[in-house]
């Protein structure tokens, strides 16, 4: 059986997700995770990851949060370097 992640947005200022294989990217204005082998991107202001546990996926961050948008899977490293 398939495990789906989970996101809480609390308040449009925390969130919470689950099945987080890797942060691939911060700044107070994004976050670009790899979820469920599926690209994500959270946009906002003042975003501040306040746990990341790789281990069990887990992941919480507060700020603003204004949009969240899941990609498609991402493509192995090899497909990206020669397209």
């Amino acid at each position: 059986m398939e495990e789906f992640e989970t996101l809480t947005l609390t308040g449009g200022k925390k969130l919470s997700m689950t099945k987080v294989e890797s942060v691939d990217g911060f700044s107070e204005q994004f976050i670009k995770l790899t979820v469920n082998k599926k690209r994500t991107v959270i946009t906002g202001d003042g975003l501040k990851i306040t746990v990341f546990n790789k281990t069990s996926g887990e992941l919480v961050a507060e700020g603003n949060f204004y949009d969240i948008k899941f990609e498609g899977e991402k493509a192995p490293l090899i497909k990206r370097l020669f397209k």
